[in-house]
């Protein structure tokens, strides 16, 4: 018996080397092939020398060529090639994302090597397959699935957060809005901030929110407290200001950081849920520089791409651990962006929602 326990011991352990060494084989090949795909980029991306950014500001004050200063730094320090980033953000998101679709479709090479888009401002490119397919999860390990947009045609960059934000030198915490339905309190009518931007009524008319009808019927509801429409920057000053002294949705992570570390009177409604939506990097289809874009974005989702990001955006990735996006959309309920149910349904959506906005502005 201690002899044929002996024996099916040795035909295990046999049969498990067989079975293991040629997939250890497999996996040490393709590393290998990986090393030397990442090798002949970072030749290209030194040729290519620099890229124009179609990105954000800091919107914290902070200078924006020390920001590309610090991303160029990011990038060398993980791959060892000098990029020079040359940012071009004179164009809104969606105006640019108009702007290379049309350079594409006439043939011509866009302007961005790499742009930073929201997932819907940035998702008619990925409807158009307007996207070069950069293998991000073969070039890069420490990027995972999680860190994936678009089908894998873009990297998540951050994420941000949607709230309600008041003015707490006009309005005492206790008398601010707790519910989504206490905006609709004639009492705040003509004191009230909004977006102009369609996106966050795309995302709560999502049948994983509140769906279209109750969407529409609210939204018909909330403008007839004739509220103040701007873009997110304009929204956010007005309530610092006191020219509003709520506002119906305005970014978290902002607001935050006007309130700690500028000790502004401003704070943050927690309502029954966030809408929680991601910033995405992408390389237009025929950029001039894609294998110095694909570096920098990569670089962006390393630890120190996160810093930078936080530090100069006040924003993290929801998808890397241990981030502030991260803990929060842990403790809290938040809506995300179904990008196929506004591709489908979008266009059609916007039109409906910008006729219902704009006949208050």
């Amino acid at each position: 018996m201690a002899y044929r326990g002996r024996l099916f011991r040795r035909l295990f352990l046999i049969a498990l080397i067989v079975y293991v060494a040629p997939t250890s084989r497999g996996s040490a090949a393709a590393a290998e092939a990986a090393k030397g795909k990442l090798a002949e980029m970072i030749k290209k991306a030194a040729r290519e020398g620099e890229i124009v950014y179609q990105g954000p500001d800091p919107s914290n004050n902070r200078p924006t060529q020390e920001m590309l200063r610090e991303m160029e730094a990011a990038t060398e320090k993980h791959f060892g090639v000098k990029i020079r980033i040359k940012i071009d953000n004179a164009l809104s998101y969606p105006a640019s994302t108009a702007k290379t679709l049309t350079e594409i479709k006439a043939g011509a090479p866009p302007t961005f090597d790499l742009m930073y888009q929201t997932e819907l401002s940035g998702a008619p490119l990925y409807k158009e397959r307007a996207l070069e397919p950069i293998p991000w999860l073969e070039l890069f390990p420490f990027i995972t699935p999680k860190d994936l947009e678009w089908n894998g045609l873009g990297i998540i960059r951050s994420s941000y957060v949607l709230m309600p934000v008041y003015n707490s030198r006009l309005i005492k915490p206790q008398d601010a809005p707790k519910k989504w339905d206490d905006f609709l309190n004639p009492k705040w009518k003509g004191k009230l901030g909004m977006p102009i931007y369609p996106d966050p009524w795309l995302i709560l008319a999502q049948p994983i929110a509140w769906g279209e009808a109750q969407t529409f019927k609210y939204l018909s509801k909330i403008v007839e407290n004739n509220p103040k429409l701007g873009r997110y920057p304009e929204v956010h000053e007005r309530v610092l200001s006191g020219e509003t002294v709520v506002t119906w949705l305005s970014e978290r992570e902002r607001t935050i950081d006007a309130k700690e570390r500028l000790g502004t009177p401003v704070d943050v409604v927690e309502v029954e849920s966030a809408l929680l939506q991601m910033n995405v990097l992408c390389i237009p289809k025929g950029a001039r520089r894609p294998n110095a874009a694909a570096l920098v974005a990569a670089a962006m989702l390393t630890k120190e791409g996160q810093d930078l990001e936080l530090k100069y955006r006040n924003l993290s990735s929801v998808s890397r651990p241990n981030t502030p996006a991260a803990e929060f959309a842990a403790k809290h309920r938040v809506i995300t962006t179904n990008v196929d149910f506004i591709l489908r349904e979008g266009a059609e959506l916007s039109k409906r929602i910008q006729g219902i906005l704009l006949k208050k502005k």
